[in-house]
């Protein structure tokens, strides 16, 4: 076993004192069942009868969850009423299988307990154990294929907070050399034999030129007959490190598909600016976050650029959360495998982060679990090592909340250390030059904005902030020839939003040249298109183009 796993990951010592600590008894068996760790409170070299070097299967301890997870191949939990012998039936066992960078199994983990008939004690040392058993595996996979590219793959939205992202290691002709034990359902491949030797492109919808083009960033990929899937590739070189990015949608170009940076989002507004440097600085010492905002100010696209580099990200919608059963074992869980996260400190892992949507609609019995691991994380030494980090959004001040006594004052203070307001569109000092670098990093390149189209964006008062400006902006582009936005393309889908502050966009006095003209190059020249923007005749069109001396350019 030692040999097998390099002896150095220190897994087993972590689980044998999570283990001991709460009263267990940890059986680590080699892929025959061979006992060769034991670990438990006061254990020597025998516990109970079982001494190293015995047989922890059917022959000497009947059904037991050693030997059903080597006979199943998979995670077992063994209830005490469930074994064969009735010496066992006091005690609870839960076993997974420990496999190398290959798949095969080179052990058992098994944590044994007391039956105490309470769920929640097994659901613990399962995540426990397949925590462990991920990582495990994970690090074995990255040693055997050090000298190959790695591509990393989850699926998005995910509720677990413990098990991340699968590794698939791939060659230079972008054949699959290999994958971690859930690649293939992640993929929706039927098993994980049938990986291996297969193109990347094949499996996943794209091959490793593209991916090697957005090395360290997130691409989005959705095939015709499988699901959305997240993949992000690593090199020999940059495997140590996972860089925040823009994500794409492969075969699927549509414009303001890029993920803006801090920097992006702080263009044309110091105080954003500000911002953002401020809350990257708490994110470096695990400091939870608030952040407070209008419908639309970036709260999102905030915390994508805060931890872009954070595969192992939970987002949890608590305006969805009821006080069920489901639903409070959901969190019940989730708070489980936080705590187990915190105490796998030490343990090599990829960052994980719980991110808390509109946090103001949080049930009382979710901000009672949250409450608790945040009390370990004050008293743990070094909560910003381990623990994920914790990130709320809402759309209303919080302490509104706390003050109807719809929140708790004791968790609202032990968030608010690192809170922050972002400020509405119609406050940031430079909403042009904000608009600009939108159209840039849509487009690819510099878009002209006529005076005109400059002048109805600083005249609106962008009640849906900077998601109404990235969505009129990207509509104007489509709508228009992609190289210069007038007034006209803008008035075609801000007038519908408008209408909340009465704003006609088409009342600016333009030239009726200058008008034509510009309907003209929106429409790419089709007088037809252009007709029916201007709510005019085709007839009337050509007469005014004659009469005006407008002519297609050559």
């Amino acid at each position: 076993m030692i040999e097998r796993t390099g002896g150095r990951h220190g897994i087993f010592r972590k689980l044998a004192r999570l283990a001991s600590d709460a009263g267990h008894c940890l059986v680590i068996t080699d892929n025959d069942g061979i006992l060769v760790r034991l670990e438990s409170k006061g254990a020597d070299k025998t516990w109970n009868g079982i001494a190293l070097g015995s047989v922890w299967d059917e022959r000497i301890a009947g059904t037991n969850g050693v030997s059903m997870a080597l006979n199943e191949g998979r995670a077992f939990t063994v209830r005490g009423k469930d074994h064969y012998y009735s010496e066992l039936q006091p005690f609870a066992c839960n076993a997974i299988p420990l496999r190398d960078a290959s798949n095969a199994v080179i052990g058992i983990a098994n944590i044994s307990s007391i039956d105490r008939t309470n769920p929640s004690d097994s659901l613990f040392t399962s995540e426990l154990l397949s925590a462990a058993a991920h990582r495990l595996q994970h690090m074995l996979f990255e040693q055997a294929f050090k000298d190959k590219a790695i591509v990393s793959v989850a699926v998005p939205g995910r509720r677990e907070l413990l098990k991340g992202a699968e590794l698939v290691a791939v060659d230079e002709d972008g054949l699959i050399l290999g994958a971690t034990a859930a690649a293939h359902d992640v993929s929706a491949i039927g098993s994980h034999s049938e990986l291996t030797g297969c193109r990347v492109d094949e499996v996943f919808g794209t091959d490793l030129e593209s991916l090697d083009r957005v090395s360290g960033r997130v691409m989005s990929v959705r095939r015709d007959s499988g699901p959305l899937l997240d993949l992000w590739v690593r090199t020999p070189v940059e495997r140590a490190a996972i860089i925040p990015g823009w994500r794409s949608k492969h075969q699927l170009p549509t414009l303001g598909a890029c993920q803006p940076t801090l920097k992006d989002l702080g263009v044309g507004s110091l105080t954003m600016s500000a911002i953002c440097d401020r809350l990257q600085t708490n994110l470096k010492y695990g400091l939870p976050l608030i952040i407070e905002g209008e419908t639309g100010t970036g709260k999102s696209a905030l915390i994508a650029a805060l931890i872009g580099d954070a595969p192992q990200t939970v987002n949890i919608d608590c305006g969805a959360l009821e006080d069920t059963d489901d639903d409070r074992t959901y969190i019940r869980s989730l708070m489980q495998q936080t705590r187990i996260a915190g105490d796998m400190d030490g343990i090599p892992s990829q960052r994980s982060a719980l991110v808390f949507d509109n946090l103001d609609d949080l049930p009382d019995f979710a901000q009672t679990a949250l409450r608790g691991v945040l009390n370990e994380m004050e008293l743990a030494d070094n909560p910003s090592g381990c623990f994920p980090q914790i990130i709320a959004t809402t759309r209303q001040p919080l302490l509104q909340k706390v003050q109807l006594g719809a929140f708790r004052d004791d968790l609202f203070y032990m968030l608010t250390g690192a809170s922050t307001v972002l400020p509405p569109l119609r406050a940031r000092e430079k909403p042009l030059v904000l608009a600009k670098a939108i159209l840039k990093m849509m487009a690819g390149r510099d878009v002209e904005l006529a005076p005109e189209a400059e002048q109805v964006i600083r005249a609106h008062d962008w009640p849906g902030n900077v998601r109404e400006m990235r969505n009129v902006l990207r509509q104007a582009l489509m709508h228009g020839d992609g190289e210069r936005i007038t007034n006209l393309e803008l008035a075609l889908v801000t007038q519908p939003v408008a209408r909340l502050k009465s704003i006609d966009l088409l009342k600016i006095p333009l030239g009726e040249e200058q008008v034509i003209r510009d309907a003209l190059q929106g429409a790419r020249w089709n007088v037809s298109k252009a007709a029916r923007t201007l709510g005019m005749g085709r007839a009337t069109i050509h007469r005014k183009m004659k009469v005006l001396g407008i002519t297609r350019p050559a």
